[in-house]
């Protein structure tokens, strides 16, 4: 396993703990959580859930979570991309 496969799998695995980060906030919130399906609502919710936040504090944690899961999607992206390259 090259470095490139490495990348790729530390991007999955963080974007896996923001998704499990994301989920815990909105049951800790008294929303409706599955485990497995409807990531994309869960996101919309999470996304939604920032602009009323009245604390400053845990506002702009929230906004980290987010941020990290898009630079880890977009890792995923770009890593899949170069393993794929890589192999051709």
């Amino acid at each position: 396993m090259g470095l490139l496969e490495f990348a790729l799998i530390f991007s999955v695995v963080i974007a896996l703990y923001n998704v499990q980060q994301i989920k815990i906030t909105l049951k800790e919130k008294g929303h409706t959580v599955d485990m497995f399906s409807n990531l994309l609502g869960d996101y919309r919710q999470f996304k939604a859930l920032i602009p009323h936040e009245p604390d400053q504090q845990v506002k702009m944690k929230y906004q980290k979570i987010l941020n990290g899961l898009h630079f880890c999607l977009v890792g995923i992206v770009l890593f899949t991309v170069m393993v794929i390259n890589n192999r051709m």
